[in-house]
């Protein structure tokens, strides 16, 4: 007993007691994952989602949930490729009305986020100008916005906010410091033709006088230029002092270099891989929660695009829809939810109200705080009210092929 006694407080004393404290501190819990959400994203390898960008995003998706829900029996971009066959028939004319309203669709939406980029470049509810914006855009199937059957949410988070027209190419400098240097050079260049004209005036009056003062003083200017060669060897003897290693007040330090913007070829790249990477996201979605996902058969209905915008915005494409506020704050109070944004509520009657929501979020590596965390109610203009709008046009669905 003794022995084992003996062996145990040996055991004690070769582990130091620090040790066992910190083999037991460093021991950090496992960490948290975020839950999952309902709503899929995609992130894109850019600080900002340009206006063509989000465009071709929306456009894209928008022929995925036609396929999606049945509206189309082929992809558009499918359709579109096909021969043109017998275009008297029924189906060949659905088909081809589809695909003018579909590229219809794609030439407005270029030009609505751009002017939308312009209306969040010329929000007045902050400050400080703003550099990005949330979007949101909803694919409502229904013959009518107010009663869908499915509706499809786009959020586009941080939309760049960019006036159009702007160059990207300016210079860094003020404005108004350009327009002083240029104000001195205009006076530079005024006295100097002013003393030229003087000094020739005064030649022209004075040649005889200045003839004799040059031939008298020939012998004074000799003398005065080997004085000079004298002092200039004698200064060039001298050792120089060592240069300061302080650098000069008035020196200014050097200019930013400037980012060239992508190429064409660039921008559509960028575009293709983003397209790429939507469809496999929608593809992976509809693989979870048992092969659903946005996948859904439905009868061929009417396709309407709602946006959401400031007052102040202008597109002629567009037309605002006051009355389509109750229900499409609600679904998007519910896309947000959903999507991890907000904290979810117990709100029955909100959510019967909303519906059920679909959707996908478009991100980018900038995160951009809701706009209720930005501008207080209190502060908002009545222009940059955020409203609902919808497009004056309609996609319509068919089967028969």
């Amino acid at each position: 007993m003794r022995i084992l006694a003996l062996s145990d407080c040996k055991l004690e004393r070769d582990v130091p007691h620090k040790e066992v404290q910190d083999n037991h501190t460093d021991r950090q819990p496992a960490p948290m994952l975020a839950p999952p959400t309902k709503i899929p994203s995609i992130t894109l390898d850019a600080d900002l989602v340009t206006d063509s960008m989000a465009a071709r995003l929306c456009i894209s998706l928008v022929g995925h949930v036609l396929f999606l829900k049945s509206q189309v029996p082929f992809p558009i971009i499918q359709m579109a490729r096909m021969p043109g066959g017998d275009t008297a028939s029924r189906a060949a004319k659905k088909r081809q009305e589809l695909l003018n309203s579909f590229d219809t669709l794609a030439s407005h939406l270029n030009t609505t986020f751009t002017a939308l980029s312009t209306a969040f470049a010329y929000h007045s509810g902050t400050k400080d100008p703003r550099s990005s914006g949330r979007a949101y855009l909803a694919v409502v199937l229904g013959p009518t916005p107010g009663s869908a059957k499915c509706r499809i949410m786009v959020g586009v988070n941080a939309l760049e906010a960019k006036v159009w027209g702007e160059r990207d190419d300016r210079l860094d400098a003020p404005a108004g410091r350009e327009g002083e240097e240029a104000e001195d050079d205009d006076e530079k260049s005024d006295s100097e033709d002013e003393s030229d004209s003087d000094s020739d005036s005064d030649c022209d009056s004075d040649t005889d006088s200045s003839e004799c003062v040059n031939s008298d003083s020939s012998d004074s200017l000799c003398d005065e230029e080997v004085a000079s060669e004298t002092e200039s060897e004698e200064f060039s003897q001298a050792p120089s002092p060592p240069p300061s290693r302080t650098p000069s007040p008035s020196s200014s330090p050097p200019p930013q270099p400037h980012l060239l913007p992508p190429t064409y070829a660039q921008e559509l790249e960028a575009l293709r891989t983003a397209e790429r990477l939507l469809s496999r996201t929608l593809a992976s979605a509809c693989g979870e929660n048992d092969g659903q996902g946005m996948a859904s058969e439905m009868a061929p209905t009417q396709t309407h695009i709602v946006l959401r915008a400031p007052r102040k915005f202008m597109h002629p494409a567009w037309v605002p829809k006051q009355t389509l506020s109750g229900a499409f704050d609600a679904l998007l109070n519910q896309f947000l939810e959903e999507s991890g944004e907000r904290p979810t509520r117990d709100d029955v009657k909100k959510r019967k109200k909303g519906g059920n929501v679909e959707g996908v979020w478009i991100r980018s590596r900038q995160r951009l705080a809701e706009d209720s965390e930005i501008i207080s109610s209190e502060e908002i203009l009545e222009e940059d009210e955020m409203i609902w709008w919808t497009w004056d046009g309609r996609l319509v669905g068919f089967a028969d092929w």
